[in-house]
């Protein structure tokens, strides 16, 4: 365990000193003009869906820049649908939606991870944060999608966690505010 945070620890240090060196040399952003931000889209009030012009790739890299920036660590990048597609014979509609592409960036920050841990142990469960990139077969457009845990803690007795949680939502909200 102790090996663990001591890696974490280092990892951590490394991020943030690259993270330093990318907001002084601030990534071309290829994407430009805002279409619309929706808060609380259809799908309900725990996400916040921005629409972004330009192709999911250049999103993507350009995102993982803004968030590097803002001092938010991707803990990873993965393809949630991927078990459908790769067992297509049991899910044969799962491209009903028609879905060119979908990332998921798993985000967390160090400093909210510490007051979140030293405030309210439990909302531990809230790190890391999802974001999801997916554009529609044949639309220009890239949607950008962020889960909204602050709601999680409406009610808590720990405001401290909740503001923490509320603050890495802004620094996310900004960095892909930074896109458009």
């Amino acid at each position: 365990m102790l090996r663990a945070l001591l890696a974490l620890l280092l990892f951590t240090t490394v991020s943030i000193s690259y993270a330093k060196e990318k907001k002084e040399t601030k990534p071309q952003q290829q994407t430009s003009s805002t279409q619309s931000k929706t808060e609380g889209s259809d799908s309900g009030k725990g996400l916040v869906v921005y629409k972004v012009d330009g192709d999911p790739g250049d999103v993507m890299i350009a995102l993982k820049g803004n968030l590097e920036a803002a001092q938010i660590i991707v803990v990873t990048t993965t393809d949630p649908v991927a078990p459908l597609a790769n067992n297509i014979k049991l899910f044969p509609d799962y491209k009903k939606l028609k879905i060119d592409y979908m990332q998921n960036f798993l985000v967390t920050s160090m400093a909210t991870l510490y007051k979140i841990v030293t405030n309210d142990p439990n909302a531990i469960a809230l790190s890391p944060f999802v974001i999801t990139i997916y554009q529609y077969e044949g639309d220009d457009k890239t949607y950008i999608v962020r889960t909204r845990p602050s709601l999680l803690l409406d009610g808590t007795k720990y405001p401290q966690a909740k503001e923490a949680v509320e603050e890495l939502e802004k620094r996310i909200d900004e960095a892909i505010k930074s896109l458009m």
